[in-house]
């Protein structure tokens, strides 16, 4: 069914990327509630919280890991617009952030902050996606028609 796209160019890359969307959609939701259930649990129960390291890890790593695959797939089908709103929205506050705040860069606030805008991209550009996959899908199905 694939015929040559004017729309998508490498569909099984933004398939992929499509689906860590999803999944970053779906996590940082569950790791904050979770952390501040554990820590709020650790705080009454007057235990010193050994979970801030892991929380920690959970909420910055995937920030790090897929930039690199963000940016290539960006490159890749040429959507320079996302590319430029990725860095304005993500590299830019983020390294403010970390210059601004580096002596308090242990607070779970300051943390929130360097990855909130991350997630806030990956929430925006999640519907764009599905509609140049849609968009992909119609295309493909118009150039069988034809054949």
């Amino acid at each position: 069914m694939e015929g040559k796209s004017k729309i998508i160019y490498d569909i099984n890359a933004i398939e992929s990327f499509r689906k860590m969307l999803v999944f970053q959609y779906k996590t940082p939701a569950i790791i904050i509630g979770l952390f501040f259930i554990l820590s709020y649990i650790l705080r009454v129960s007057r235990i010193s919280n050994p979970i801030f390291p892991l929380i920690m890890f959970l909420i910055i790593t995937p920030p790090v890991l897929f930039t690199p695959f963000f940016v290539y797939v960006l490159l890749k089908e040429k959507r320079y617009g996302w590319l430029t709103t990725y860095f304005l929205m993500v590299i830019l506050p983020g390294i403010i952030i970390l210059i601004t705040f580096w002596d308090d860069i242990s607070k779970i606030e300051v943390l929130l902050f360097l990855v909130l805008p991350f997630y806030l991209f990956c929430f925006f550009i999640k519907f764009s996606v599905e509609e140049w996959i849609r968009e992909y899908t119609w295309e493909q199905q118009l150039i069988q028609q034809r054949k």
